[in-house]
């Protein structure tokens, strides 16, 4: 697709959409809100990546903002889906319709003034700001407060008044999340009672993306059922049961700040962060289906803290290497304990001076010494918290069924380095690799 942007300057952006993106795109301008439901890997961030920045280029002086769940999803997702060969190339200040890219900001200038801005949205606030004309909400079902975010985004809309017409309006791309009750997502883009009336649903499966090989849909298909199957293969609503564990998210969030770790609910402190004694980084390894990584800390209690994670599909061992390396200059040194699968991503691991081992713990050992840490002791506490941030890993808890292999990656990496601590209680210090 050509787009001229200004009389001296002409760029082709190679993206090509499929029948279920065209009709998406069709409908420009004529809906306020519009939502793109697909399966896992349908093709929706680079479709409503595409749409935002035509709507840009097509309306100088315009502004418009992406929004992603979280702020590594920026660096691990959107950048990349921006920088590709089939959008703004890469680097994006290569690009002749680009005047200015300023990473420190995260803000693209266009050579006709128009200005694209991209966040995280860990917190609904961070969405709070100056007025745009069009937003794109990406990977909506991992918000965490979704209905809080979308509210702030929508308040945004009042348009930015530097364009010739009114171009305000909203896009969401996601694969659905659960539908349990209240959802706001569906309530308002698909309950024919609550739905707001100037919202259109395009949804497609991920089997229609031409673009994704046999293989990998072939894997999807085979390893997801039920309602898994109707939401990452179909794209649709699904309601879906309570995960094999018992988590919920009054006992068990937490947040962080000023160096205390405190309950998400009430901000009671627990601990210093500093008085953590023991880290461990439990790793499974994907390709079609996702990397994950889990950064767990223990007091003395042994109780465990899920402080971060990981979690993206076809990661090269160089980028796990770097991640990992992050979270233990960022956390605290300790053991890295891994999917026992794949040995040689585990010896790439160790050549790059990280102590890598292999999981040894049986997988119903670990389900039932994971599961049994969400129980509240007779302390009032459970012996398992979770980083209010790691959205991936809640999304993961609550669907999670321990007696179907999906849904099941950073769970597999927590029980992972929870086995290791229970085999053998190692305790570390914070910069000092004791091994």
């Amino acid at each position: 697709m050509s787009q001229q942007s200004s009389e001296q300057n002409e760029v082709t952006i190679p993206y090509q959409p499929f029948p279920e993106q065209a009709a998406f795109h069709s409908d420009r301008y004529k809906i306020r809100h519009r939502a793109v439901f697909s399966g896992v890997g349908g093709g929706k961030t680079l479709c409503g990546c595409f749409e935002l920045i035509m709507i840009l280029i097509e309306n100088p002086g315009a502004v418009g903002y992406i929004f992603e769940p979280t702020y590594k999803m920026v660096r691990r997702i959107l950048i990349p889906t921006l920088e590709s060969k089939l959008l703004l190339g890469h680097p994006i200040e290569s690009n002749p319709i680009v005047s200015e890219y300023r990473r420190g900001d995260n803000c693209i200038t266009f050579i006709d003034g128009q200005e694209l801005w991209f966040g995280g949205l860990e917190e609904p606030e961070y969405a709070e700001g100056a007025n745009v004309d069009v937003s794109l909400i990406d990977e909506g079902q991992y918000i965490k407060k979704f209905a809080e975010s979308q509210d702030v985004v929508l308040r945004r809309l009042r348009g930015s008044g530097k364009t010739d017409r009114d171009i305000t309006g909203s896009i969401l791309t996601t694969t659905p999340p659960p539908l349990l009750p209240d959802c706001r997502m569906y309530d308002f883009y698909e309950n024919p009672e609550t739905r707001n009336p100037d919202t259109k649903i395009y949804r497609w499966g991920m089997l229609r993306n031409i673009y994704l090989t046999e293989a990998y849909k072939r894997e999807m298909v085979a390893s997801h059922h039920g309602a898994n199957a109707k939401r990452f293969i179909d794209g649709l609503f699904a309601p879906i049961g309570t995960g094999s564990y018992g988590y919920n998210s009054v006992t068990h969030e937490i947040e962080i700040k000023e160096g205390w770790i405190t309950r998400r609910h009430d901000g009671q402190k627990l601990l210093r962060l500093e008085d953590l004694v023991a880290f461990v980084y439990g790793t499974d390894f994907g390709w079609t289906n996702p990397s994950a990584i889990a950064a767990i800390g223990f007091d003395g209690d042994d109780r465990a803290y899920i402080l971060d994670e990981f979690y993206q599909n076809r990661t090269q061992t160089e980028v796990l290497i770097s991640e990992l390396q992050e979270m233990r200059e960022k956390w605290g040194t300790g053991r890295i304990v891994c999917d026992r699968s794949q040995p040689q991503t585990i010896d790439m691991l160790r050549k790059a001076n990280l102590h890598a081992t292999a999981d040894k713990s049986k997988r119903e050992d670990g389900i039932n010494e994971l599961g049994g840490r969400f129980y509240v002791q007779k302390d009032g506490k459970p012996r398992i918290y979770v980083n209010h941030n790691c959205v991936n890993w809640i999304h993961e808890v609550m669907v999670y069924n321990i007696k179907q292999k999906e849904n099941d990656h950073l769970m597999d990496a927590s029980r992972y380095g929870i086995m290791s601590r229970s085999r053998q209680k190692v305790s570390v210090t914070r910069g000092k690799v004791p091994w």
